[in-house]
């Protein structure tokens, strides 16, 4: 598969609703880094960190580091707590999307260093734990969806490559943020959200751009290097799939959550505004 930049290999699907699952051009990607630099600028805001990635002689799985200019353009706009940058909340954030982007773009699980080699376990809604070279093999989705029933999701017979084609296609990004986190190390236990806009199609049920949302709670032990050790995640992984299938409507999931949070991003723009 080619893409037109490595922004291109973590996310794919259009920013604009067409339910095609087409990515991005290069010219589209290029306003979205004009707008993440100038908002930016204007509101005096920092991306996440993803440490690690100017490691030398790294096997980058397309080639060369991701372009994570998009996803965390979504993520400043979209999400729904700012933390400040040395609250151990922002440490926890951080140090997830670190492994998010190892696990998806570093080819040998060796070369990862956000994860404790011979300690880490993952895990998903009481699922089977996968050391760090099985996790890395069948990829963090067929991980966090290895409880789903079959017919939800068939993890047996979904590769590596088939899962993150399946949600690529879906979504034009797909942020991450920590809500809150309730214990400090070395077990950590935390609150999180996860979202996209629907744009582009999952099983040729094509998207709307209707928000879809997860949420969840996490532990995560550390060691003494924070690098992680042993997690264990829970969310309602079922209502994900049947949202995106179109099986189950958006406005009848997370009822139990508080999803018209206020977005920091709008509520310091409308304050600059006034100003």
């Amino acid at each position: 598969m080619k893409f037109p930049s490595l922004a291109q290999t973590h996310m794919q699907g259009p920013a604009d609703v067409n339910g095609s699952g087409k990515a991005l051009t290069n010219k589209e990607l290029q306003a979205v880094k004009k707008e993440l630099k100038a908002i930016k600028a204007e509101h005096n805001l920092k991306e996440p960190t993803r440490s690690f990635m100017d490691e030398p002689g790294t096997k980058w799985r397309f080639g060369g580091p991701p372009d994570y200019s998009l996803t965390n353009l979504y993520y400043l706009k979209q999400r729904t707590k700012e933390h400040p940058e040395d609250s151990l909340e922002k440490i926890v954030e951080n140090l997830v999307k670190t492994w998010e982007m190892e696990r998806s773009h570093k080819l040998d699980f060796k070369q990862h260093k956000s994860v404790d080699q011979k300690q880490f376990k993952i895990s998903a809604n009481g699922g089977k734990k996968y050391d760090n070279e099985a996790a890395n093999k069948v990829g963090n989705y067929n991980v966090l969806l290895d409880a789903c029933p079959a017919n939800l999701w068939d993890k047996d017979n979904t590769t590596w490559e088939k899962s993150h084609d399946k949600f690529h296609s879906a979504f034009a990004a797909f942020p991450w943020e920590v809500l809150e986190v309730y214990s400090g190390p070395p077990k950590v236990g935390f609150s999180w959200r996860h979202w996209g806009n629907f744009t582009g199609t999952y099983e040729e049920n094509k998207g709307k751009g209707e928000l879809i949302e997860m949420f969840g709670f996490g532990t995560a032990v550390v060691n003494d290097k924070l690098q992680l050790c042993d997690v264990e995640i829970f969310y309602n992984a079922e209502d994900f799939i049947k949202n995106l299938r179109g099986e189950k409507k958006v406005e009848k999931t997370n009822v139990s959550w508080n999803t018209n949070a206020a977005c920091p991003f709008g509520m310091k723009m409308a304050k600059d505004e006034i100003e």
